[in-house]
């Protein structure tokens, strides 16, 4: 049997899923310390940021499962690397351990959508 076109499968966006649900792991995590009285963190501003920041990393992930292979995924890739790392400073900072873990679970996921098989191109 002869085809002109070659199959390409659909791509897995197995690392953006993982992102996504870590981003809102974490976010559950934080929220409650920020909400919590005695936690350390209690209605702080850097609670807040984190907070914010691990909301725009779940809007990245949505963003990277709708986005086909070129400049736009590679520039939400990047936002996805700068916010993951710069959160995980924020957490460390806060002394936010748990989430601290869930967000090195959050960089396993970029790393893997940011290498992980590429669909290869129809003629």
């Amino acid at each position: 049997m002869s085809t002109s076109a070659v199959y390409t499968p659909p791509r897995r966006h197995l690392g953006a899923y993982i992102m996504i649900v870590a981003a809102l792991v974490a976010l559950a995590i934080t929220a409650w310390r920020f909400f919590t009285p005695l936690s350390g963190v209690t209605d702080s501003g850097g609670a807040m940021v984190a907070m914010f920041a691990e909301f725009v990393m779940f809007l990245l992930g949505v963003l990277l499962v709708q986005t086909k292979p070129g400049g736009l995924r590679c520039f939400w890739l990047f936002l996805s690397w700068v916010g993951v790392i710069g959160t995980f400073i924020a957490v460390c900072l806060l002394h936010g351990w748990l989430t601290a873990v869930v967000l090195a679970i959050c960089a396993v996921g970029v790393v893997i959508e940011t290498f992980g098989g590429k669909p290869t191109r129809n003629a």
